[in-house]
């Protein structure tokens, strides 16, 4: 089956939020359709591995903020790039919170849902809502989709990721790298969580070498404790 036709089914992107306790977690979507009207429906699917999945099945409620291609790249790299499991990252951008959910105060819409079915799959589970509120539609912009980010818009955000890594994540990661003698430890992709256990040493492979998962480079990778 050649999976790249697959591409040709264009969603938009979201930012999903939910509340986890005493803070609100998020990551990024795409796999989100509306799928009936009185009452409005729309379906979300997410990674099994998400945390943001985990906490809406303890809430049953979620937020989707609409990003239009304004969008800072930042923004998409902050919730697609990061776990909310290490990182509060509403916490780095500027959010407006409704009824104990929140929202990107850019987005070009806001939608707040709550689940009343669900199916899982192998590696995703996917969510029936009724959509309990929608508002602040700023008319005039376009959303994004997932068209648009595959075509050229990827690159901006992984730019974006990288020029935010501050000096001390980066002394961090020197400090990490010089005990790599000491500690048995694995070179991990930030986007996608896959270890790299190859045979040739992670440093010697070429330039050009991605990730066999998500297609993100070197530079994208980082050690951690195995």
């Amino acid at each position: 089956m050649e999976e790249e036709a697959l591409f040709a089914l264009s969603n938009g992107l979201y930012v999903l939020g939910a509340q986890d306790k005493d803070r609100y977690v998020g990551s990024l979507v795409d796999a989100v359709s509306q799928v009936a009207i009185g009452p409005n429906m729309i379906i979300l699917s997410c990674m099994n591995s998400s945390y943001t999945k985990q906490t809406i099945e303890s809430t049953g409620v979620f937020s989707l903020s609409v990003l239009s291609k304004t969008v800072d790249p930042i923004v998409i790299a902050n919730f697609g790039f990061q776990s909310s499991r290490d990182v509060n990252k509403w916490d780095n951008v500027v959010k407006e919170i409704k009824d104990d959910l929140p929202y990107l105060q850019t987005a070009m819409a806001k939608i707040r849902a709550r689940v009343v079915n669900k199916q899982v799959f192998p590696n995703n589970t996917l969510f029936i809502a009724e959509v309990e509120d929608a508002f602040e539609l700023k008319k005039g912009e376009e959303p994004l989709t997932y068209h648009d980010y595959r075509n050229g818009f990827k690159e901006k955000v992984i730019m974006a990721f990288q020029a935010s890594k501050s000096e001390e994540q980066t002394a961090k990661a020197e400090t990490v790298a010089a005990k790599n003698e000491t500690h048995e430890q694995k070179w991990v992709c930030t986007v996608c969580g896959y270890v790299y256990d190859g045979d040739v040493p992670f440093e010697d492979l070429p330039a050009d070498w991605v990730c066999p998962l998500c297609g993100v480079g070197k530079e994208l990778f980082e050690l951690r404790d195995a």
